[in-house]
């Protein structure tokens, strides 16, 4: 692989092709993935960009570099490693509220330490954060060990003030326990199911997540007056999509979303988002259009006050769905929105009542809706910005650890994967249950189910054809990946080493390797992508061809379905015109007869496609 040189020297200025980009979630991600995004950046332009969780703020970065391209947002992405490496800049982005600061202390003792000098710092983290629960749970034992000290001797007194010291132990371990238990749920319910909020006391000199976040992307997109928005992205061609989850609804959400009707309170977001952020969002609702129905519209909103209408997509602030993406479950507050119950009978009364201009008979009241962390539905939104054929690649970085075959090297262009041919990325992943019985093998078997459920879309589309072979993963060891907030600077320097290869791989496997090459290219991808997709899209038309064509005995066929009069049911979802129902029937018709054309055994187009072999179905939009 070439050696790339230094991103922060780098010419951006004129990019020859155009790209989009996923990337994973991981708090190493804003480490691994800027110089990756810089190697691409020479080459491509980012049209779309997508993430999730932490990845979302690469994809927040990435989309801002690109929209101040011209003023040296690359440049400055290219040095965002170098300042999470300094002066431990990383974890002081993490600044708990003072009632989750000794929780949160006790939660990031640990980080960054592994083998037996952990439980020493974990242990002395527990004292300074619980000092009188962790007198009162030691004094029975040491006052066991001191008495049998001062007045023994002898074996006894050795085994009284052992037994003392072990009972001092287990004093502390179930006082402490005792404490976490009543006290962590409270903490965490009063600050938004999070120890961070991701606003800062204001104390120090490093700002909290968010803020530096919102500062970052303005910087990064050479923004000077008001916060880079969705609709500024748009105006330079860049789509950018990350990954929420509505907890409440218990389903994921793609932002910025379109057909929302959701409600924020100010003061609430207050505790969440810089106020130039919150004044910016109380300065730009959702326009009403001039009918009937804007005045319905406008009566709810007034009723439903002091909340507010959540902008529109062109109005909504980058820095807002990137850390509604990035809600790290009891780590980062999650992000309270309102929102109408209308399954509830008593709220679509009072709707009613209050868009008619009559007093409600109970108060309009909008609900909460939790938004945490993307990452929880979909970790790593492979199938962003997928078209049946592409007309330009859609990378994706992954974060994966070292197979057991395969350690870390000193080279960390060899501490990169990128399939390398087309049954490349094809077997499954392999993550290991302790046999042993014990608290291990739970642990893993737990983690396993979290993990299955969080990842299985996911995972399915990594082994793709058409997927697998532009992903490239960067491994990542123990002391490396996870939720690691104190890495060393050489850990954070090897991370960006590894990045920058990993885009440079993919530079020069899609955009510098002959389209006539006989193994992996752009030009390879386009025609695993058109098997894939023609096999798929051959298997549906079979299913549609083959009903359209039946006559189920004593019902109506779907053309006569299609062909009914005006005054014949069903009722709903007619067609508008005689002209768009003779355009139904005649591109039925058409697809009807590609299924009969691709059901012929002799010419079946999915014989010696890809495998797996993919398929089309109709799914609900994130």
């Amino acid at each position: 692989m070439t050696d790339a040189g230094d991103p922060r020297t780098y010419d951006y200025s004129a990019p020859t092709r155009a790209c989009d980009v996923v990337m994973k979630g991981g708090i190493t991600s804003g480490v691994v993935y800027p110089h990756a995004l810089c190697e691409l950046a020479r080459t491509y332009s980012f049209a779309s960009v997508g993430g999730t969780s932490a990845g979302a703020i690469a994809a927040a970065a990435a989309a801002a570099a690109e929209h101040g391209r011209e003023h040296g947002g690359f440049e400055k992405l290219a040095g965002l490693p170098r300042w999470i490496g300094s002066d431990d800049n990383l974890v002081r982005l993490f600044q708990p509220q003072p009632g989750t600061r000794p929780f949160f202390r006790l939660f990031a003792s640990g980080l960054g330490r592994t083998g037996p000098g952990r439980w020493p710092c974990v242990a002395g983290a527990a004292l300074r954060s619980f000092p009188l629960s962790a007198a009162l749970g030691l004094a029975p034992g040491m006052g066991l060990a001191v008495l049998a000290v001062g007045t023994g001797s002898g074996a006894l007194a050795v085994c009284a003030a052992i037994a003392g010291v072990v009972l001092a132990l287990l004093g502390l371990a179930l006082a402490l326990g005792v404490r976490l238990v009543a006290g962590l749920p409270k903490a965490l319910g009063g600050n938004m199911f999070g120890l961070c909020s991701g606003l800062g006391s204001g104390e120090g000199t490093t700002p909290a997540l968010t803020e530096w976040l919102a500062d970052l992307v303005d910087d990064l997109a050479g923004k000077e007056n008001g916060p880079l928005t969705f609709g500024d992205l748009r105006a330079k061609g860049i789509d950018l999509q990350m990954m929420t989850t509505n907890v409440t609804h218990r389903r994921p959400h793609r932002m910025p979303w379109r057909d929302r009707e959701l409600l924020f309170e100010p003061d609430e977001l207050r505790r969440l988002f810089p106020e130039r952020i919150v004044s910016w969002l109380e300065a730009h609702p959702p326009r009403l259009r001039d009918s009937r129905g804007a005045e319905r519209a406008r009566r709810r909103l007034e009723a439903l006050a002091p909340l507010r209408p959540f902008p529109a997509p062109d109005d909504l602030p980058v820095v807002v769905a990137a850390r509604m993406s990035l809600s790290f479950p009891l780590l980062i507050s999650a992000v309270p929105l309102r929102a109408l119950d209308l399954t509830s009978r008593a709220v679509r009364d009072a709707v009613e009542a209050v868009e008619d201009g009559r007093p409600p008979a109970h108060p309009l009241v909008a609900d909460v809706c939790w938004f945490s962390d993307g990452g929880i539905a979909s970790n790593f939104p492979v199938h962003f910005f997928d078209t049946p054929l592409p007309t330009r690649p859609t990378f994706a970085i992954d974060l994966d650890g070292f197979h057991p075959d395969h350690p870390r090297v000193a080279n960390e262009a060899e501490n990169v994967y990128l399939p390398a041919s087309n049954a490349g990325g094809l077997l499954d992943s392999w993550h290991r249950i302790d046999p042993k019985p014990g608290l291990r093998g739970l642990a893993g078997f737990v983690t396993g189910i979290v993990r299955t459920m969080q990842n299985h879309v996911d995972a399915a589309l990594t082994h793709q054809p058409g997927y697998r072979d532009r992903i490239v993963h960067v491994l990542t060891a123990p002391d490396e990946g996870g939720i690691n907030l104190t890495m060393p600077p050489h850990v954070i320097e090897a991370l960006s080493l590894r990045g920058q290869a990993a885009g440079r791989a993919l530079v020069e496997r899609f955009a510098e390797t002959p389209g006539t090459a006989t193994g992996l290219s752009w030009d390879n991808h386009r025609w695993v992508r058109y098997r894939s997709a023609l096999t798929a899209i051959a298997e549906q038309l079979e299913r549609l061809g083959r009903a359209w064509r039946e006559v189920p005995a004593g019902e109506r066929s779907y053309r006569e379905l299609v062909d009914r009069g005006d005054d014949v049911g069903p009722g709903g979802y007619r067609f508008a015109t005689d002209a768009q129902r003779a355009l139904a029937l005649t591109l039925t018709e058409l697809l009807a007869e590609a299924g009969e054309r691709a059901a012929d055994a002799e010419t079946a187009v999915g014989s010696g496609s890809p495998r797996p072999e993919s398929v089309a179905r109709i799914v609900p939009g994130d």
